[in-house]
């Protein structure tokens, strides 16, 4: 991975330009479609932030794109697990869901941020963050649905 890396190209003004047009698209269609988007608003509102906040961690440079890009992914992870749980009415899944917010939405920020940004750094510790926050979040679920329900 590392000897790759070095031979990448840095595409995070193209990655960048599409997530805003994705997102100007996205509002375009709820605002003039009259989209309402009931209990689902929070989590919209959550994951369209997450992503804006990451299209703009691509642009900033050094420690403080990755801070941005790490608390972007922490919002789109918020809103993905209020989309599941406001669809499903599971909100029991709370009590182990937890760690899906962190740490494995940071590390989703690291990855995402490292791979498009062409550095090895971010993109090894979000690789060891999504893995430790998804063993914990396999973890909390065994010991949720064994033990506790």
């Amino acid at each position: 991975m590392e000897e790759n890396q070095g031979k990448r190209k840095n595409h995070s003004i193209i990655v960048a330009a599409l997530v805003f047009l994705i997102l100007t698209v996205v509002f375009v269609l709820v605002v003039t479609r009259k989209i309402y988007l009931g209990k689902f608003t929070l989590p919209f509102y959550l994951v369209v932030s997450g992503m804006y906040l990451f299209a703009t961690s691509l642009e900033a440079e050094g420690g403080i794109g990755e801070w941005i890009a790490s608390f972007s992914w922490t919002l789109n992870m918020f809103g993905l697990i209020l989309f599941y749980q406001y669809g499903t009415g599971d909100t029991e899944s709370w009590a182990y869901a937890w760690p899906l917010i962190f740490p494995t939405g940071p590390g989703l920020g690291q990855l995402s941020y490292g791979a498009v940004k062409a550095r090895s750094d971010p993109f090894e510790r979000g690789k060891v963050l999504i893995q430790i926050g998804l063993g914990l979040f396999v973890l909390s679920l065994i010991v949720f649905k064994l033990f506790v329900q």
